[in-house]
């Protein structure tokens, strides 16, 4: 299942698709949670890295901080999303 997790995650994609830092209007709420759960994949896989792998880098170290971040913006943004009004 390790091998399945670390070959999906991919940051980049998730960081391209969304801009990291941009406030684009047109993503919905579904679009949203799945960059969410991309980027909550890519931080588990890297902290799996960082406390098992001798050969962990300070790379890994400075990513997982980057996708942290890029989550709680994610995050800002869904909470932001105006309610349904069904």
């Amino acid at each position: 299942m390790y091998q399945t997790m670390e070959g999906n995650a991919r940051p980049h994609r998730t960081a391209q698709r969304f801009g990291e830092g941009s406030q684009d209007s047109a993503a919905t709420q579904a679009e949203l949670l799945s960059a969410l759960q991309s980027v909550s994949d890519n931080i588990m896989r890297l902290a799996g890295k960082l406390h098992g792998d001798p050969n962990a880098t300070d790379d890994d170290a400075e990513t997982i901080t980057e996708q942290h971040a890029f989550a709680q913006e994610l995050i800002g943004r869904l909470l932001a999303l105006p309610a349904s009004q069904t």
